[in-house]
């Protein structure tokens, strides 16, 4: 997966989770995305941005 590829998807993953559950109420689309900026950091630096993304996946319904 190169970096292109992650930005796609973790959009598609943002606006599912935050549009389609509705979880505006609950937890900030903001926060979220500063945790798939922090997965995509933590994907660049073990070269691995699959690794990034499931980072960012369970930090965010952990943090939901």
């Amino acid at each position: 997966m190169d970096l292109l590829l992650y930005v796609i998807f973790s959009a598609v993953y943002i606006m599912v989770i935050h549009f389609a559950v509705a979880i505006r109420n609950h937890f900030d689309v903001f926060l979220m995305i500063g945790l798939f900026v922090l997965g995509g950091v933590i994907g660049w630096q073990m070269h691995s941005y699959e690794l990034g993304f499931v980072f960012a996946m369970v930090a965010s319904l952990l943090f939901w």
